[in-house]
């Protein structure tokens, strides 16, 4: 069986809808072919991401919720006529009410996308929209996520952080606002989820370097021990004196300091 045989078959080689010998030829094909093995796990990973569930129609708690967010938003920007004249040279897109109406948007139009996407795919067969549905979602993720990080709740923007986690390869833009965020958000819940984020990352060295980098400006104990075990665990020597200086610090816990002094020892 060649290449050109199994990539037809493979959605229904994954649902089993398959005669036994059809399935055992693509099984033998798999073993030997990379090609089709890679592009098979693709092809699993986006099924398992756009049709897990049966699609639901959206019910009326989704548009409530949209439009009391809405409402919420523009009385915040109606008040104050000083704010509000500021916000007139701002660019429409720009606004923080279409930000948000933007990211919910996205996401509502990433699911009804992925659902097209689905049925073309199911019809022809061909591992061209397999790809171009691919580049799709994450587009949507990537916007999605830019505009969930503006959002004054930390909900949302813990779940920006959750879905950058969640790229294959993000780009420098995407590591940049993670850093960003563990930096400098006002949530401490929101940093620590944007520390665990870039650990997964930690093969690039920016991720190594704005880890330790961070390190040395955090002050709160839970994310000065979560930094340091991330950092211990990748056996990132750079980060030993950051360490050591919260170590000698008069203002650590004794918890933290008894973490930092274990993970400098693993360190050395």
């Amino acid at each position: 069986m060649k290449c050109e045989d199994v990539e037809p078959l493979m959605i229904d080689y994954l649902d089993m809808n398959l005669a036994p010998e059809k399935t055992g030829e693509i099984e033998r094909h798999l073993e030997t072919c990379e090609k089709c093995l890679d592009d098979l796990r693709d092809l699993k990973e986006i099924l398992q991401l756009i049709s897990k569930e049966e699609m639901k129609k959206p019910d009326d708690s989704m548009r409530i919720n949209f439009y009391h967010m809405l409402h919420s938003e523009i009385k915040r920007n109606e008040t104050g006529s000083r704010a509000a004249v500021k916000e007139s040279h701002i660019p429409w897109y720009g606004r923080s009410i279409y930000r948000i109406a933007a990211g919910i948007a996205l996401l509502i139009a990433g699911t009804l996308i992925g659902v097209v996407f689905y049925s073309l795919i199911a019809r022809s067969g061909q591992m061209k929209e397999i790809a171009g549905m691919k580049s799709e979602i994450n587009s949507l993720k990537v916007n999605s996520i830019f505009a969930m990080l503006k959002n004054e709740s930390s909900s949302y923007r813990i779940q920006a952080v959750n879905y950058a986690e969640e790229i294959d390869a993000p780009d420098e833009n995407i590591i940049n606002a993670l850093v960003e965020t563990l930096n400098n958000d006002k949530n401490v819940n929101v940093r620590m989820t944007a520390a665990f984020a870039l650990s997964k990352f930690t093969s690039q060295r920016s991720v190594c370097d704005s880890l330790v980098s961070s390190l040395q400006r955090q002050d709160d104990p839970i994310l000065q021990v979560t930094l340091i075990n991330i950092l211990v665990g990748i056996g990132e020597k750079n980060a030993i004196k950051p360490i050591e200086r919260i170590i000698s610090d008069d203002n650590t816990l004794d918890e933290v300091r008894s973490v930092a002094e274990k993970g400098v020892k693993m360190l050395i």
